[in-house]
């Protein structure tokens, strides 16, 4: 299925699970944002497709909370935003500017 946006239920086929909890995890997972149209259908992109695979891993393999896939979605961007070469460069330079400042 390749496509550029999927309905609710496209998205509860692929990934085994209710509308309606589909629908609730958008209302307690901050990064679950979709897409409205006019009529307020939702849509989803792969992005979020790939996004509601994960939360539905996270809830039933690794058995975390709603508040703990929220915790750990918020680490992972964070771990990536630290993973940045240039963070990393930047970092490095403003510890040797304050060394040489003493």
């Amino acid at each position: 299925m390749n496509k550029n946006f999927y309905s609710i239920d496209d998205i509860s086929q692929i990934v085994g699970e209710q509308k309606h909890t589909i629908r609730f995890w958008e209302s307690r997972i901050s990064k679950l944002k979709v897409i409205r149209t006019q009529s307020g259908h939702r849509l989803y992109d792969y992005e979020n497709l790939l996004l509601v695979k994960k939360i539905k891993y996270l809830l039933d393999v690794r058995k975390l909370t709603l508040e703990g896939v929220n915790n750990h979605l918020s680490k992972s961007k964070l771990k990536k935003y630290l993973n940045n070469d240039n963070i990393h460069t930047e970092l490095k330079d403003l510890l040797r500017i304050l060394k040489n400042s003493k």
